[in-house]
């Protein structure tokens, strides 16, 4: 009842907007789609111009700035697909307007709206990955923004990798995966193990950013499985 209520709340919201506004929102995935083209091409001019294009039309929507775009202006998990995309065009619109000294507000600016647009949802720890890859290529002009944004968005070190990888970051497993560590770091093959783990689990959890659908088969098919075994027996040792 309460989701049906919800529902026609939405719909009378939606009648009352203007109909080129609503059409506008309606078109917004093709508007991303053509941007992302022109981005893989590097044709950046007309990628950003799209890009915008699609953040205005949400704006329009929410009948706010784009600048004031905001995770909370969003039903978290209905639209956790649509908030992982606004992240990842305020990161493109990061990196195009890197390449210039002048636009280097912008670019800050950007960098500040994609932390927003992660931090506290599931794939806040493959943005921040995204991030630490981008600074280790040394491929941006001004560096300091983007490190200050990692440090935003980083997980500290007692975080799991793959575990949080694979889970929310505040998920029962993986709280039950931190207190199986701390565990192990009691005896001196389980320290030497928690170090190897930490050493090569950033590799991986690369691999599987470069190889997405690989990375979600192997998520789905084994590594969550195993990790809800470790999980069950972490809770009885």
């Amino acid at each position: 009842m309460a989701a049906k209520k919800k529902q026609g709340a939405e719909e009378s919201e939606e009648r009352e907007r203007p109909k080129y506004i609503i059409q506008r929102y309606r078109d917004r995935l093709s508007v991303l789609r053509h941007a992302q083209e022109f981005s893989h091409k590097d044709d950046i001019a007309r990628a950003v111009t799209a890009y915008m294009k699609y953040l205005d039309s949400l704006a329009a929507y929410f009948e706010v700035t784009e600048d004031k775009l905001h995770p909370e202006l969003f039903v978290r998990d209905k639209n956790l697909a649509e908030i992982l995309l606004i992240s990842q065009v305020y990161w493109d619109l990061a990196k195009a307007y890197d390449r210039s000294p002048r636009l280097k507000k912008e670019c800050e600016r950007c960098l500040n709206q994609f932390v927003k647009f992660s931090l506290g949802f599931k794939f806040q720890f493959i943005n921040s990955e995204m991030l630490r890859k981008f600074i280790k290529k040394r491929a941006a002009y001004n560096p300091a923004l983007f490190t200050n944004s990692f440090e935003k968005l980083k997980l500290n070190s007692s975080s799991c990798y793959i575990a949080t990888y694979s889970f929310n970051e505040n998920s029962t497993v993986v709280r039950d995966l931190r207190l199986f560590k701390q565990k192990l770091l009691q005896f001196r093959f389980g320290s030497s193990l928690t170090d190897y783990y930490y050493q090569q689990s950033p590799n991986l959890i690369d691999f599987f950013i470069e190889n997405p659908n690989f990375g979600i088969i192997s998520n789905s098919i084994i590594i969550r499985p195993c990790l809800r075994v470790f999980s069950f027996f972490a809770k009885i040792i």
